[in-house]
């Protein structure tokens, strides 16, 4: 595939090189040949858009209609931005795919002509037979659209249930965007999103940097509770958010966090993630390091201990362990771990 990719890009371009030649004449070749590719399709004409130019591609895309390939046909008039092409292929029927309505819309607001993409999205929204299937796109361009229309105030109420549907961060976003300075009425948002459950308030509260409210809500939260919600969310977000709450002075949090991974890694009891185990311990380490041990956290010797009975049958996590962070080390009379002082 690597090589068949060169082959066609030199291919490419040495047509569009061809500048005396007709532009049928050249998208006849292309269309010949794409038209029947199964890997590529239209989708190609994505990354050659600039080379050929929207000559070529307009008689590609002709050439598609005459074969009854809406589909495609209509891939390329978005890419050529052709409004009028779109506005009639609309009134014939021919939108096939949701994605039709959503960048036709983007076009009409690009055009500064937000009261068609309104129309539009109502439109697409009463379509039971064309049901958009991304409801968060919708959301996010019908508000949008109101926005540009001047319509602020039913964008503020949009934004809202949108968000009450979804607590994707875009929609506060966009409910601030709508109301102006000093009114984005983030409370309103923030428990919104705790009536949701406690994954969708961290991550709200992420976005919106309020990592004083995480600490609170993490450090609140009984730790079984606390890991069946972070379930939820990827081990990427926590790391991330793990190392920005102990960069904001949260360190008691950071390093909690850090724990639970190193928790969920030695339950998946397979030794690929015992490195990850590791990994999250030392960075655990580091953010302990300045904290006194408390019931709340357990000093770093307590907590290996405490890990080491209930999994000190498996010994290719400890010879990880042991290997990876320094100051530990694991023999016949069970773990020992002894702060660098370097």
């Amino acid at each position: 595939m690597d090589y068949y990719s060169v082959v066609l890009d030199a291919w490419m371009k040495s047509l569009a090189a061809q500048k005396n030649s007709d532009p049928v004449f050249i998208a006849k070749k292309i269309f010949d040949f794409v038209a029947n590719e199964i890997y590529f399709g239209s989708g190609i004409f994505r990354t050659y858009r600039a080379l050929l130019g929207s000559d070529v591609l307009r008689a590609v895309r002709d050439m598609y209609y005459q074969k009854k390939r809406h589909r495609e046909a209509l891939d390329i008039s978005i890419l050529i931005r052709d409004i009028d092409s779109l506005s009639e292929s609309l009134k014939k029927g021919e939108f096939c795919r949701p994605e039709h309505y959503f960048d036709y819309a983007r076009l009409l607001m690009d055009e500064i002509r937000p009261g068609e993409a309104i129309e539009l999205l109502l439109y697409m929204d009463k379509q039971g037979d064309k049901k958009y299937s991304d409801k968060t796109t919708w959301d996010e361009l019908f508000i949008t659209a109101l926005i540009e229309d001047g319509k602020s105030d039913e964008a503020m109420e949009k934004s809202m249930a949108a968000f009450s549907f979804r607590c994707d961060t875009r929609f506060y976003r966009l409910y601030t965007k709508a109301c102006g300075k000093g009114n984005d009425n983030v409370q309103s948002f923030l428990n919104i999103a705790k009536e949701k459950g406690l994954d969708p308030y961290i991550c709200f509260a992420s976005d919106i940097a309020r990592f004083d409210l995480i600490d609170n809500c993490i450090t609140a939260t009984p730790k079984e509770e606390l890991i069946s919600s972070l379930a939820y969310l990827t081990n990427s977000f926590i790391r991330t958010l793990s190392s920005t709450l102990y960069k904001h002075g949260y360190a008691i949090t950071a390093t909690r966090l850090r724990r639970i991974l190193v928790e969920d890694a030695i339950h998946q009891a397979k030794s690929k993630y015992y490195s990850y185990a590791a990994s999250d311990m030392k960075k655990a380490i580091d953010y302990s390091e300045d904290l006194e041990e408390s019931p709340q956290l357990p000093g770093t010797e307590t907590y290996f201990r405490t890990l080491y009975e209930k999994h000190k049958r498996k010994t290719a996590l400890w010879s990880v362990m042991a290997e990876k962070i320094q100051g530990l080390s694991v023999g016949k009379d069970g773990i020992r771990y002894e702060r660098s002082q370097a």
